[in-house]
């Protein structure tokens, strides 16, 4: 089958990895001249791992991957407030975005991946769909997946009212060097009325931080914020965060203020399927946007394996919209809790925490684990 990827990202590239495994004819579209991240660390969950199912790719993200068994939530005293630790018998990795998609890509033929090709139009039947490019010749494919991230042209163009939902607030992210965490397994996050600091270990004394703080969109106060303005800010946070923030250089920080995408009620029209941010992008907030992209590509494969066309598109849609809708709601729940900034509130937020189960925080995760995968 010819198929076209739009969109060597993450999902895009595990999606081509998987197809040209199975013999189709795949080319993968990307708009700028490079193929590369923008981001700082990120995470894969054990269930990315399981439904790879003892594939090639899993060793390579094992062999880059930092692996962490707790994840906890303190305040900017250092209490404790949640602890959650995650599932036995999967293994959770941590790594910087650059180096997963570096894994990735080496699983797709340079031939396949078509630089500085930006799709700008679009033309979707029952046998074919033909891409539309601002540079080069159309041209038309078996089945076009639309990987091209959370402002997609291809989902605006068949899905025009689905538009991204600024969240509320700005988050920055840097990778620092040389640091000494107490423990390099344990992923944490320091909530306050000021913002929440995470800090997360990766390979070889390395750490992905963020700061996540309540804005309006596009706030400029806050996009005017270097290192020194963070530093004030969180001074009074516990020493792993000034640690942290002092290891940063005072370039190479990121700053991006947080969408999502209200669940879509299919990821197939016709000829298109829709796959990771281009079908549910979702907030940062369970670390699992890059993890449900590949999701995405590892079941639509399977189904393509295992069914005929249109049941395989059918089965897939059954299979990835009801279960990345939970996994976006729950993310923005998640959001707008932690980023409560009254102080009345956030105490009382603190004090309900500290007494709720850890098992319980545990159950309310199980189910990114029990998808299908085909």
């Amino acid at each position: 089958m010819k198929i076209a990827i739009v969109g060597a990202g993450i999902g895009g590239l595990t999606a081509a990895a998987l197809l040209i495994e199975q013999g189709h004819d795949v080319s993968v579209f990307e708009k700028e001249d490079t193929v590369s991240e923008l981001g700082a660390g990120i995470g894969i969950g054990g269930n990315v791992i399981e439904k790879l199912n003892g594939h090639d790719l899993a060793k390579g993200l094992k062999n880059i991957g930092q692996v962490i068994d707790m994840m906890e939530v303190r305040d900017d005293k250092d209490k404790l407030l949640s602890k959650l630790k995650l599932k036995k018998n999967t293994v959770n990795l941590t790594m910087s975005r650059q180096s997963l998609l570096e894994v990735i890509k080496s699983y797709v033929p340079d031939s396949a991946i078509f630089t500085n090709h930006n799709v700008t139009g679009i033309e979707n039947g029952d046998l074919k769909v033909t891409l539309q490019f601002s540079e080069q010749t159309s041209q038309s494919f078996d089945l076009c997946i639309s990987a091209d991230g959370i402002h997609s042209n291809i989902r605006q163009a068949i899905v025009p009212n689905s538009k991204p939902i600024y969240q509320g607030y700005a988050v920055f992210r840097g990778l620092v060097d040389d640091i000494d965490l107490k423990d390099n397994n344990v992923a944490k996050e320091f909530w306050s009325t000021k913002g929440r600091v995470g800090i997360v270990p990766l390979l070889n004394n390395q750490a992905y931080w963020f700061i996540s703080i309540s804005a309006k969109a596009h706030d400029s106060k806050i996009h005017a914020f270097a290192k020194p303005h963070l530093q004030a800010r969180f001074n009074h946070f516990p020493n792993e965060v000034r640690q942290i923030l002092d290891k940063q250089s005072e370039t190479d920080i990121l700053l991006h203020d947080m969408y999502d995408l209200n669940p879509l009620k299919s990821f197939v029209y016709q000829r298109v399927v829709l796959l990771g941010d281009a079908a549910h992008a979702m907030t940062p907030n369970m670390g699992q946007g890059a993890g449900q992209a590949m999701e995405d590509a590892i079941v639509l494969a399977n189904c393509m394996q295992s069914y005929d066309f249109d049941l395989a598109l059918e089965r897939y849609n059954k299979l990835r919209v009801k279960h990345t809708k939970k996994i976006v709601k729950r993310s923005r729940k998640i959001g707008k809790t932690a980023q409560r900034t009254n102080k009345f509130v956030v105490k009382t937020r603190n004090k309900i925490a500290k007494i709720l189960p850890d098992r319980l925080l545990s159950n309310q995760t199980k189910f990114i684990y029990k998808s299908k995968a085909k």
